[in-house]
């Protein structure tokens, strides 16, 4: 593997700002799912909780009784760590800030890993109601036949529905008058500071560009209640930049001890969008 190298950034007569590969800044699925802190070990469990049955008695009989199922979920928590070398001479040689630079670029790509974690866990949802044939969101009937979905599977319309498609996807929605008419749609509202979103037929929609694909190149996009997928954290996200001396470099690490799972695939639909 070859490594860019530091004088790239060098200063040149025409250059004198470094710029940044452009990458998601932070996560955008971490505040929309079941979140579960301060973790000791290496796995927890998320619980999930069976239905209650209501029923009548007699006169002086005994009242129903149910036995509410307790099926544990297990979510493996996963070491992940990122860092770079900022040679200390280097540093002499540009007229910006490397360290801050980089510090900027780890947090970002961090923040994509743990989409990544995330949406993998979702990708393993069997819910029947998932389309494998690509499809696309031109016409409002998609969109509405998900809300069909989740309410005949007695899903909660709470305000903790949401809906993350690929740009394509979005791209269609904007067409739809129902979607981007204020008349229709009220204002943004907003759990992550930089993402587009709009609530629409008891879904909180936003887009996203770094969906998992199927073997066609079809984005899979997800519908889900926030209590269908977990969350466990271990260690959250920390940064730190260090001297070594036998470099002669600072080293911007990041490290989080975290992972991700299914919890229960009811209030998990996926959707292909035809990218063709």
């Amino acid at each position: 593997m070859s490594f860019p190298d530091i004088n790239d950034s060098f200063v040149k007569q025409f250059e004198s700002e470094a710029h940044m590969e452009y990458q998601q800044m932070g996560s955008k699925l971490r505040n929309t799912i079941r979140t579960k802190a301060g973790i000791a070990g290496e796995s927890t469990t998320f619980q999930v909780i069976g239905n209650v049955d209501v029923g009548t008695k007699a006169r002086n009989g005994k009242v129903p009784r149910s036995e509410a199922s307790h099926a544990p979920v297990e979510v493996t928590l996963q070491d992940r760590y990122a860092s770079v070398m900022i040679d200390d001479l280097d540093e002499l040689k540009i007229q910006h800030d490397e360290r801050g630079v980089q510090a900027k670029n780890i947090a970002a790509a961090m923040g994509k890993d743990t989409d990544t974690i995330i949406l993998t866990a979702m990708d393993a949802s069997a819910n029947s109601n998932n389309v494998t044939s690509a499809e696309t969101f031109s016409a409002a009937a998609t969109a509405i036949g998900v809300m069909e979905d989740f309410g005949n599977a007695s899903i909660p319309f709470d305000g903790e529905l949401y809906a993350c498609v690929c740009w394509e996807a979005w791209g269609d929605l904007l067409d739809l008058d129902e979607f981007s008419n204020a008349d229709y749609v009220q204002s943004e509202q907003l759990w992550f500071e930089g993402v587009t979103a709009k609530k629409w037929l008891g879904f909180n929609w936003f887009p996203h560009e770094n969906l998992p694909v199927d073997g066609s190149n079809d984005a899979k996009n997800f519908f889900y209640h926030r209590s269908s997928v977990g969350h466990a954290i271990g260690q959250d996200y920390s940064q730190r930049i260090d001297y070594l001396a036998e470099y002669d470099s600072n080293q911007v690490l990041a490290k989080m001890s975290h992972g991700a799972g299914l919890i229960d695939d009811t209030g998990c639909i996926e959707r292909l969008y035809n990218s063709a």
